[in-house]
């Protein structure tokens, strides 16, 4: 199929739509409109220190703040043969009615995932908990409704590796924003030459899900895991997100940049959580078969706590909130997490 477009809508949010958003206007030949909730419109996007409204204000970008996609009358007014609308970690789940709205194949999401294994939420996290290193980019029919989310046909894929200095989220979006509008850049400069795209359908017999996650109700430390597994989860938890916390006797307390540090020892699980050494720089926790070296101990404001923490001081987690981690289930709408 070849795509003959007039118009551009982008539904969402996050640091791509912004970048796709100033790189549509600039430098596209269509009329440019925005969708978002109010929840990405609030949120500031990474690099550039501006919540995605005023970034959209300074770039004179039209948009319009949704709480319900599916029901919103500014939509369809907006809608002609020619219009392609593309979802970048849109809040809404998109029904067949409104996707009946566009023509046949015109509205894409896209997802910057390895389809169909991570389907979900949460992907970084997800990925670096699994030690994944494969990066990849789609841009997949949407079909609506929530039976068939994520299971459209890709009309454009890309993957690669990962660099293997990746540890945490943020560094996972700041080198995915990059790889991922290279991506859109040349699926625009295709349509541009008149490329004949080919819908490929998804191998399901690959496919796996992982829920959406919220940090300050999952992100809890189980220190009976093994040291190298507490790094991955501490590090999945990092920036941008709070941090994975645990309690310092009744304060709860979030770790940021932790690395496995050379120990002499190779601790007991008795050993797990006490704070054997301090510097200048780091907190070194014992861990069962290694040394954590923890750069940031926050408090629950997000201020430096490093200093209330002692020689001798034990980090636990108790079981019935580790409990209640396992079994929350996060779940967002437009206006953000559901309680």
């Amino acid at each position: 199929m070849k795509y003959n477009i007039d118009r551009l809508i982008l539904f969402g949010g996050s640091r791509l739509l912004a970048d796709c958003a100033r790189y549509a206007k600039r430098s596209l030949p269509y009329e440019l409109f925005v969708f978002s909730s109010k929840r990405h419109l609030d949120e500031v996007i990474p690099g550039e220190k501006l919540k995605l409204r005023k970034f959209l204000q300074k770039e004179h970008v039209k948009f319009y703040e949704s709480e319900d996609i599916n029901r919103d009358k500014s939509l369809p007014p907006l809608l002609t043969k020619k219009t392609l609308g593309i979802a970048l970690g849109a809040a809404w789940v998109f029904e067949k009615n409104t996707v009946r709205r566009f023509q046949k194949n015109y509205f894409l999401d896209f997802m910057g995932i390895d389809l169909p294994r991570y389907r979900g939420g949460a992907h970084y996290t997800w990925m670096i908990l699994n030690r994944n290193r494969g990066g990849c980019a789609n841009l997949q029919v949407i079909l609506g409704g929530k039976a068939s989310l994520h299971r459209g046909p890709i009309i454009k894929r890309a993957e690669y590796p990962l660099p293997a200095d990746l540890s945490k989220p943020v560094d996972f979006f700041n080198f995915m924003a990059q790889r991922e509008l290279q991506f859109l850049r040349a699926f625009f400069r295709e349509v541009k030459q008149g490329q004949d795209f080919r819908a490929k359908r998804l191998d399901e017999r690959n496919s796996s899900y992982y829920p959406f996650l919220s940090t300050r109700d999952q992100g809890l430390i189980d220190w009976s895991w093994s040291a190298s597994d507490i790094v991955l989860f501490i590090s999945a938890f990092d920036d941008p997100y709070p941090g994975a916390s645990t309690f310092l006797k009744n304060q709860r307390v979030f770790l940021k940049s932790c690395t496995l540090s050379s120990a002499e020892e190779f601790y007991h699980p008795f050993v797990a959580g006490i704070v054997i050494r301090k510097d200048a720089h780091s907190v070194y926790i014992a861990a069962p078969g290694g040394l954590l070296k923890v750069g940031r101990v926050l408090d629950e404001t997000g201020k430096d706590f490093s200093d209330s923490v002692r020689l001798g001081d034990r980090l636990h987690t108790p079981i019935h909130i580790l409990e209640s981690a396992y079994m929350f289930r996060a779940e967002y709408s437009a206006k953000g997490l559901q309680r």
